[in-house]
């Protein structure tokens, strides 16, 4: 069985019908998986990309785990709309299924690593289910035998996103401006898709660089340092969608300040 096998068949054990499970790509190449799943009135569907769970690799320190991901097709995990493309990972030893964007983490590289914390993984083995903050690069995790617990999470992927940028470029012109964010370590950017919203902060995220809320009309991703591992940047087409007080953007300028570097 392979990785996506054994997360088509976690659902099917919780009474859901997997009504597609597709190749994009033809063959043994099961990254990415059309899977369209149903229960009663519940539908599902998902582009799936799975692995097995490893240890961290080398130049990593700690006990924390990641997923490898590798796949049949150059350049960025896929996106299909109106599908969700979601990453899994299989923890065989504890039991565990974890789970990430692949949005967010589409344009890292085409063998990058996403890291998953110890205590999720064991913390979704004891409880049944844990999530590792912060929202804009989550990650969840749910035992086998508990899949439903995934739910919540995966719905709450749908949602309009919000949160604070630090730009390295922005020109405002009118109603419309054009944002340019650096991509590197998923910084809160990489998570924005079109139609999303954002707020402009400083570089120590402390404060608002204006008092604008701005909605995502379109994005491009550039190469900005090439190499093994190239360093890159999105520019967001936008147009301004109102105004908001320092005060209400102090959340999303918090959970900026305090961004994770896995």
């Amino acid at each position: 069985m392979t990785a996506v096998d054994d997360v088509v068949a976690a659902f099917s054990a919780a009474g859901w019908t997997p009504l597609v499970q597709q190749s994009v790509h033809g063959g043994r190449s099961v990254n990415p998986t059309r899977v369209d799943l149903a229960r009663g009135k519940q539908y599902l569907q998902l582009l799936v990309y799975a692995w097995k769970i490893t240890s961290e690799g080398k130049g990593r320190s700690g006990d924390n785990y990641r997923i490898q991901t590798t796949r049949s097709h150059d350049g960025e995990l896929m996106t299909e709309p109106p599908r969700l493309t979601l990453g899994f990972g299989v923890d065989d030893h504890r039991g565990v299924l974890a789970v990430f964007d692949g949005w967010t983490k589409r344009a890292t590289g085409g063998s990058s690593s996403v890291h998953i914390k110890r205590e999720t993984l064991d913390r979704a083995a004891e409880v049944g289910y844990a999530d590792q903050p912060p929202a804009w690069d989550s990650r969840a995790a749910v035992r086998v035998d508990a899949v439903d617990a995934l739910l919540p999470w995966i719905a709450r992927q749908r949602d309009r996103r919000l949160t604070a940028v630090h730009p390295l470029d922005h020109a405002v012109s009118g109603a419309a401006a054009s944002i340019t964010c650096d991509l590197w370590d998923a910084s809160p950017a990489g998570w924005l898709r079109p139609k999303d919203q954002l707020l402009l902060a400083d570089a120590s995220g402390g404060r608002l660089v204006d008092g604008s809320l701005w909605e995502i009309r379109d994005l491009a991703i550039t190469i900005t340092k090439p190499g093994r591992n190239p360093r890159r940047a999105v520019t967001f087409d936008c147009r301004r969608y109102g105004r908001v007080h320092a005060s209400a953007a102090a959340p999303l300028l918090h959970d900026l300040a305090g961004r994770s570097d896995d």
